[in-house]
């Protein structure tokens, strides 16, 4: 009887020893260093722990999501009921904006892996943010100093984003001075906190737009409240959409003909006065061929079209005028664009070429 006895007694303090673990306990998993500036150089913080188990805790291993994130431990064994900590370093160099990073610690307890986090937000210093934000619109940084559309399809609508930052140490709340009918914009988010990045959000409504072609505008920003009005470029080059058209309405389309492309002014001088030229154009499609637009960019020179429709068979007159005195230089070499509804060819490219005596 006494010999069962000492026999569980064994198995008992066996099972016990074979019990005994390390557990870990987190006093804090989570860190906010909040906003501070890049020029401060590393951020620093500790995270706690306690060995809760009845057996010694030993950290065996810490990982970063980034290089930008420095784990400083020990692999000391802590014995149970004792505190210790891991020290995590934020190098911001280089790095403006929120950040938010993870660090993953694995130990001997049975959880064996741990996750920790820091975030914050980082007010760059002057050279990082004008590399990643070169335009200087006040307090606000944009990567982009103009608002480009692309191509837009005409009857869709069309997005595009411009980011920017804050690079102040108030939160600000930008603002839309003007802007063509045809464009909405609005700041996601509208207020943007020190070192917050922020984007423009832009909206193409090609439907209210009658222009095809280059469309140039402009959109002016208010960065924060109180302060000057900034203006951003804009453009879009509208298309019309021909995608839905079946075979059979590309059989019967109109079709355009130029029977000149370049036309040459010759040598013109600074007193002449206006010089004009015309060039002839045709359909020799099936359907009315609509002139959506004849326009150009170059200085000095201006376009029109005699007719806005022209029927099967039939023809109309583009007149180019150029103002040698408005020249920009001593070459003219002027690009027309004249766009219609010939599914095949709906931009015709024209060009104006000529001398300016000295």
């Amino acid at each position: 009887m006494n010999i069962i006895f000492v026999l569980a007694a064994l198995l008992a303090g066996s099972f016990a020893a074979s019990a005994a673990a390390p557990e870990i306990k987190w006093l804090e998993t989570e860190h906010n260093f909040g906003a501070f500036d890049e020029d401060n150089g590393v951020a620093t913080c500790q995270f706690r722990y306690v060995n809760t188990g009845d057996a010694p805790l030993v950290v065996l291993d810490v990982h970063t999501s980034c290089g930008c994130t420095t784990p400083d431990f020990s692999t000391a064994p802590v014995a149970p009921g004792d505190t210790a900590a891991i020290t995590v370093k934020y190098d911001p160099a280089g790095r403006p904006g929120r950040f938010n990073k993870k660090i993953q610690i694995d130990t001997n307890a049975p959880a064996k892996r741990s996750k920790l986090s820091i975030t914050g937000v980082v007010v760059g210093s002057s050279a990082s943010v004008a590399r990643r934000y070169p335009v200087e619109m006040d307090a606000m940084k944009l990567r982009n100093g103009a608002i480009m559309f692309g191509q837009v399809s005409k009857g869709h609508l069309k997005s595009v984003f411009v980011e920017g930052y804050n690079r102040s140490n108030d939160t600000i709340r930008p603002a839309v001075a003007y802007k063509p009918d045809c464009v909405d914009i609005f700041f996601e988010p509208a207020a943007v906190g020190p070192g917050e990045q922020v984007s423009i959000v832009c909206y193409y409504h090609s439907s209210k737009n009658k222009l095809y072609g280059l469309v140039e505008d402009s959109v002016g920003i208010i960065p924060d409240a109180g302060k000057a009005t900034y203006t951003l470029p804009l453009t879009a080059i509208v298309n019309e959409d021909f995608s839905k058209l079946t075979p059979g309405q590309r059989a019967k389309a109109p079709e355009i003909v130029v029977e000149e492309k370049t036309v040459d002014f010759g040598r013109l001088t600074p007193d002449s006065g206006t010089v004009s030229r015309t060039v002839e154009i045709g359909n020799r499609g099936k359907s009315p061929l609509e002139i959506r637009r004849v326009y150009t960019n170059d200085p000095g020179v201006t376009v029109s079209c005699d007719k806005t429709v022209i029927k099967k068979g039939k023809h109309a007159t583009v007149t180019i005028t150029v103002d040698p005195a408005a020249l920009p230089c001593s070459l003219l070499n002027a690009r027309i664009s004249l766009i219609a509804n010939d599914p095949a060819n709906p931009t015709t490219k024209l060009r104006a070429v000529g001398q300016l005596a000295q």
